[in-house]
């Protein structure tokens, strides 16, 4: 298998949940913009210049591309340097970006040891999955977007069905079939906020990325409709 591994996708086709999988069941490092910012944030030693420039994203600023370079890097250095591969997870998100981080390919001669996996899903299954999906507050799990209406998702994907009472009735609810917290629906899943961001990064945004890609030789896809399982299925069939 490669060792980097680059995950593209729409805004809830699964990349993460397939990330956490892959990393998981390989021992890869699972590296995504995010979870690189929070860790900076949270990092009393970390570099001054590099949470100033994170304070100033927080105040409404673009973050900088040269500080998601910055960390990026250095968590790939860290986990090959370490034995381990890498998979990459929506760090990708305009042409430039995918130049930039080829040319570090390049230079640390790790070209022919990268592959970029689209998890091609339309825009319309885009926006039911975000505005119907919930998160764990406890441990970070992505329940399925149709687990409210299909629980067995949850038993699929995941292992155990749970539910609780609240109130005076006996409402069914879920809770996180992993460690039992609390589930939620993110801000930024909302309608309104979800139609944005596939505006953003919907199937017209990461289109050109893809071929900067395929020319390359460097793109394979799997349907992202299906379970997550079957699609993790796909993937790993793929990527052996």
């Amino acid at each position: 298998m490669k060792k980097i591994i680059i995950l593209m996708g729409v805004p809830g086709s699964g990349k993460g949940t397939q990330a956490k999988k892959l990393a998981q069941k390989y021992n890869y490092g699972h590296i995504s913009t995010g979870d690189l910012l929070r860790a900076l944030d949270a990092d009393p030693n970390g570099d001054l210049t590099d949470k100033q420039k994170l304070a100033e994203m927080k105040s409404g600023k673009l973050v900088s591309d040269e500080l998601i370079y910055k960390l990026a890097f250095k968590a790939i250095d860290k986990y090959l340097g370490a034995g381990q591969g890498v998979v990459l997870d929506g760090a990708i998100r305009n042409v430039e970006q995918a130049k930039k981080y080829q040319e570090y390919f390049v230079n640390k001669n790790l070209q022919d040891e990268v592959v970029v996996l689209e998890i091609k899903l339309s825009d319309e299954s885009s926006f039911n999955r975000l505005t119907k999906r919930r998160l764990c507050k406890s441990c970070g799990l992505i329940l399925p977007y149709s687990f409210e209406n299909d629980p067995s998702t949850i038993r699929q994907a995941h292992g155990a069905e749970q539910s609780r009472s609240t109130g005076s009735g006996q409402e069914k609810k879920f809770d996180c079939p992993e460690c039992g917290g609390e589930l939620y629906m993110r801000s930024d899943d909302n309608p309104e906020i979800a139609r944005k961001r596939i505006a953003e990064q919907g199937n017209a945004s990461i289109g050109p990325i893809l071929d900067f890609y395929r020319v390359l030789g460097m793109l394979v896809s799997v349907d992202g409709e299906p379970s997550i399982e079957k699609v993790n299925d796909e993937v790993e069939k793929i990527l052996k």
